[in-house]
């Protein structure tokens, strides 16, 4: 809630100088139309002259106006006035008229408030004044009032001299507006805190809204300024000031707006905007409580639990009442279902323990036999050495180094050279079963005589090809036993020149398949290099090649004590 609330004392920083220049620019378009509003009737007062000094039968009765019967000619005159005010019946105020002419004859558009006389020698006072001045017209801004009837005792009059070509000067105009019907007039117009003034630039106040005077200081610093128009921020009166200068009166008008008014509209704002604050805490207090207690308290006795199961407690169970959410009551649930799970991996790993365990017992008891057997074979050929049956005595010692390979169930993957070794014993004791049957080509690169191979991997496949690839009536068969290596993998090949694995299948007697031998093999290279391990057949109608391809694992020869251990090296109660 904290970035939330600065957020909001930010934002009304901002909407308050936003609403600030908002107020200035509605303050310094409200000056323009003042201005404007001035200035269109000034305008409207010179080309009202304009029209005047056009007129041709004007002209001709103020030169001469004893021409004309006076009654004739003033009728004329304020024909040619009200004609003038008619064509701009738009306007707010109404102008008025008041010529003299050569003789001093005084012509208004308007009832006097006194009786009309010869006003000779105004003509002649203000025919030097306006003579002397730069221009031929003056503005006065202090004008007596004397029009009947009318609110205020000032007028807003312009001075000209009635001048044609060809006859010279044929009299004074004054063409006046009443400036306070049309500051009146203005102001209907106006906010209601905003304070309209008027002064001369000699620091006189002319018009003014309201009884407050205007500040002095204001006026001096406005005047300081010397500028069209414009606006500040007074501190000293908090208030909102604007102001424009109109250069042919020497008269500025201000308008000013106190910051009141401003700060009201920001006060009630931010009332409104804080109870709302006010609110959303509450209610997010209120929810924060709410979801604690449906989310807090089961997942502390979840925590509780989770620590006991983590002290080996797996017993524990959780109750998460109907006040929680679905998702805790789910993360409750979930947690039994992996207790019980847990438990049951427990009892089956129990089971399976002592599963092993009797599996373990009954292959102690099952390696009694083969070593019993390895005793045996040694009186064997102890017995065959002394009879001199050295036959059977080479048969012993190779069937003893296979049996005592296959005890070692510790070890999965031997050296290549001693897989040969092994390879070439069972190859002595097939030799002596099948004489002059086969005969087994050894081709083995020796860069990888310390290759890692799978233990007896060779002999199944030799195996097969002497079980089921030659037929004893067709002579001496060839088996080429091949290991090479290929870039990260060791291949390995049996092959035989026989009758093939189809032919073999066919004939009876034989059985179906690669034997136990090949599928045991198989499975051993899944278990031992998943997918990196292969067993390929290809045959023929002559032959089959068998080829196993392993990845590539060479282990560093070292020396050892009993290596060359065989069966001479087994004694009875091993």
């Amino acid at each position: 809630m904290i970035p939330l609330c600065i957020a909001i004392y930010y934002l009304f920083q901002h909407f308050e100088s936003i609403r600030q220049k908002d107020m200035m620019d509605r303050m310094s378009e409200r000056m323009q139309q003042v201005h404007m509003s001035l200035n269109d009737m000034m305008a409207f007062a010179y080309k009202a002259n304009i029209m005047l000094s056009q007129d041709e039968s004007l002209i001709q009765i103020m030169h001469d106006p004893d021409k004309y019967d006076p009654l004739e000619r003033k009728k004329v005159i304020e024909s040619k006035m009200f004609g003038i005010n008619n064509s701009f019946f738009f306007h707010q105020t109404e102008l008025y008229f008041r010529f003299i002419d050569l003789k001093g004859n005084v012509y208004t558009s308007y009832a006097p408030n006194s009786q009309l006389t010869n006003d000779l020698e105004d003509l002649q006072d203000w025919q030097s004044v306006l003579q002397s001045s730069a221009h031929p017209y003056r503005w006065v801004a202090d004008d007596l009032n004397d029009v009947r009837g009318s609110q205020g005792s000032k007028l807003l009059s312009l001075y000209t001299i009635l001048n044609d070509p060809l006859r010279g000067n044929y009299g004074l105009a004054r063409i006046s507006i009443n400036i306070q019907e049309w500051f009146r007039s203005t102001l209907k117009d106006s906010p209601v805190n905003q304070d309209l003034t008027i002064f001369t630039g000699q620091g006189e106040t002319i018009l003014q809204s309201k009884i407050t005077a205007f500040s002095t200081d204001m006026m001096h610093r406005i005047m300081s300024l010397q500028a069209q128009e414009g606006h500040y921020e007074d501190k000293q009166s908090l208030s909102l000031i604007n102001y424009s200068y109109l250069e042919d009166l020497d008269w500025y008008v201000v308008s000013q707006m106190p910051l009141s008014e401003l700060q009201q509209e920001i006060r009630q704002l931010r009332f409104i905007v804080f109870v709302f604050l006010t609110i959303l805490v509450i209610a997010f207090v209120l929810v924060t409580i709410i979801l604690s207690a449906r989310m807090t308290k089961p997942l502390n006795v979840l925590k509780r639990s989770m620590e006991e199961a983590s002290d080996k407690k797996l017993n524990v169970k959780i109750s998460i009442g109907r006040g929680a959410t679905d998702e805790v009551r789910f993360l409750g649930e979930s947690f039994n279902r992996m207790i019980d799970d847990v438990l049951v991996l427990i009892n089956k790993l129990k089971l399976e323990e002592r599963q092993k365990q009797a599996v373990r017992f009954q292959m102690l008891l099952s390696q009694m036999n083969p070593h019993f057997l390895l005793n045996t074979l040694n009186t064997v050929k102890w017995i065959a050495r002394r009879e001199k049956q050295e036959a059977i005595a080479g048969i012993c010692t190779s069937l003893g180094l296979i049996l005592e390979a296959s005890l070692n169930s510790e070890i999965e993957l031997i050296p290549l050279n001693a897989e040969i070794k092994l390879l070439r014993s069972y190859e002595s004791i097939q030799s002596f079963r099948f004489r002059g049957h086969f005969i087994i080509l050894y081709e083995i690169d020796e860069s990888v005589q310390h290759a890692l191979v799978p233990k007896l991997s060779l002999q199944p496949l030799v195996e097969n090809s002497i079980a089921h690839g030659f037929d004893g009536a067709d002579g001496c068969g060839t088996i080429w036993v091949r290991v090479r290596a290929e870039r990260s993998d060791l291949v390995l090949e049996v092959e035989d020149n026989g009758i093939g694995m189809e032919a073999a299948a066919l004939k009876p007697g034989r059985r179906s398949g690669h034997g136990i031998g090949l599928s045991n093999l198989k499975e051993r290279l899944q278990l031992l290099f998943k997918r990196e391990g292969s067993m390929e057949f290809i045959t023929g109608a002559e032959g089959t090649l068998v080829r196993l391809r392993l990845p590539l694992l060479i282990a560093t020869p070292y020396l050892q004590e009993g290596d060359d251990d065989h069966v001479d090296d087994f004694t009875g109660g091993r």
